[in-house]
């Protein structure tokens, strides 16, 4: 509790860190109409449509990488997302994921980039095309490695390395570990790794490998740098964020960036407000929202079942968002679904999102107790329904407000944009939270398209502000 304690002070002093302008590389942009791109706070598409995001965080094994080669027993075991994964997502209708890779999988030796990897992560993407849903090349760490914690970093990159290698099984008490802390430290001190290369840039040079390969994809979404980062230097981790930024955009200038705060955030449900707005080309503020789970002081699994208790977290992130100039994702929030009050917390959040008109990714899809599966790898059903409720995938103008005024009903007020005249409106409609549904512009009843998990359709364009209504019965 002291080393978190000191962490948190630590945090306190972000917002005296400043930011360096950058010039716009003269790299490749993305020029599919459905590929993201960001302006000022918002998503767009390659049309103008402003996209929303909604999703969950996802695991595939050779992706995420906790087995060891050596006889030693993994960390963990979970069935990897599959083909009947991306049609259940494209049910539900996200079109979103999350994909955790961690670098060990990418080069689990120095300079030596694993194919199998690729193969892996090109099935991925195979999927979401297929399936109408984008991905997050999220490069992702707990515990900073396998080796000593839960997920991440190869050995190799260990400073310093480690006196012992663990096994499985693990849990998140490794991740306060002075063997993790300390690795973790140097990693944003940028020390030499075992090769002699500074490890950022023995990491980065591995996320270029991807960002060659794949950033102007369409259906990658972008490249999250590092999750929920731990370290005592406030100004390092954002010298590291831009110069993750930097380096993916001289390939594609138009790359979302997707940059958290400290992992300390999880407990203070808030972050310290930079100086500057961000300036290094297309970014995200990727914030995770564990309020009344992981909160100090111990809010009990938000046993109050309070919304008002949650509200100030997102306030805040609302507020951190607005100093960054960026638009939020919500990359992780989650909790215990196999009681009552895990589907009732998930609900809550996502009304907040929806007032702050923020993306989000849920954590997690894998069986166990904070899955959208239990540990039969059955669907949960109320979580189910609350986390496939109908939201606006992309707007033909300006988003404005999301409501849910009845059961059954998504209510959206946006701007018309002649940028965006005579374009269509996207809508989620899963099966999961709604059936028998009609869709009206301006009160009036319009033709639509049904596709699965989602439905299509154009409103009739004047200037000002409009809204259309899905409604029908709920599930």
């Amino acid at each position: 509790m002291k080393r978190l304690a000191l962490l948190l002070s630590f945090g306190a002093g972000f917002a005296a860190c400043g930011s360096k302008a950058t010039t716009a590389p003269s790299a490749p942009g993305r020029t599919d109409p459905a590929a993201v791109h960001v302006e000022g706070a918002t998503f767009r598409d390659g049309q103008g449509r402003q996209l929303l995001f909604r999703g969950y965080n996802t695991k595939v094994n050779g992706i995420f990488d906790v087995t060891f080669d050596d006889g030693r027993i993994p960390n963990y075991t979970f069935p990897s997302f599959d083909e009947d994964g991306a049609k259940k997502f494209e049910e539900l209708g996200f079109n979103a994921m999350r994909l955790t890779i961690n670098w060990s999988a990418l080069e689990p030796h120095s300079l030596q980039y694993a194919p199998a990897f690729f193969d892996k992560v090109e099935a991925i993407l195979a999927m979401a095309r297929a399936h109408h849903f984008y991905v997050i090349l999220d490069m992702h760490q707990d515990g900073y490695s396998k080796e000593i914690g839960e997920d991440g970093a190869p050995l190799w990159a260990i400073v310093p390395p480690p006196d012992k290698l663990l096994q499985g099984p693990s849990d998140d008490s490794r991740r306060t570990t002075a063997v993790c802390l300390n690795a973790g430290f140097s990693f944003f001190d940028n020390v030499p790794a075992s090769d002699g290369r500074p490890l950022q840039e023995a990491f980065i040079s591995a996320v270029e490998q991807m960002a060659r390969k794949w950033s102007l994809r369409p259906e990658v979404l972008g490249f999250e740098d590092f999750n929920e980062p731990i370290l005592l230097n406030p100004t390092e981790l954002r010298d590291f964020h831009e110069r993750f930024a930097d380096r993916v955009h001289a390939i594609d200038r138009d790359a979302p960036i997707l940059f958290e705060p400290t992992a300390t955030r999880n407990q203070s449900d808030q972050a310290a407000l930079p100086a500057d707005p961000w300036s290094h080309g297309p970014g995200v503020y990727a914030v995770h929202i564990y309020t009344g789970q992981f909160s100090i002081p111990d809010q009990h699994g938000w046993q109050s079942e309070d919304p008002a208790v949650l509200a100030p977290s997102m306030a805040a992130a609302s507020r951190e968002t607005a100093a960054w100039e960026t638009p939020m994702f919500v990359t992780e929030f989650d909790c215990d679904q196999s009681n009552a009050r895990g589907p009732k917390w998930l609900s809550a959040e996502l009304d907040l999102q929806d007032k702050a008109l923020a993306s989000s990714t849920v954590w997690a899809w894998e069986p166990g107790s904070w899955g959208i599966r239990d540990d039969q790898s059955k669907y949960r059903p109320d979580t189910v329904r609350v986390v496939s409720r109908a939201y606006p995938r992309a707007v033909a103008g300006d988003l404005l407000a999301i409501e849910h005024p009845a059961p059954g009903q998504l209510l959206v007020r946006y701007r018309a944009t002649l940028r965006t005249k005579g374009l269509p409106h996207e809508v989620s409609a899963s099966i999961d939270w709604v059936k028998d549904y009609k869709i009206s512009c301006d009160g009036v009843d319009t033709t639509f398209q049904s596709s699965v998990g989602r439905a299509t359709f154009i409103c009739p364009y004047s200037p000002g502000e409009h809204a259309f209504l899905l409604s029908g019965t709920a599930q």
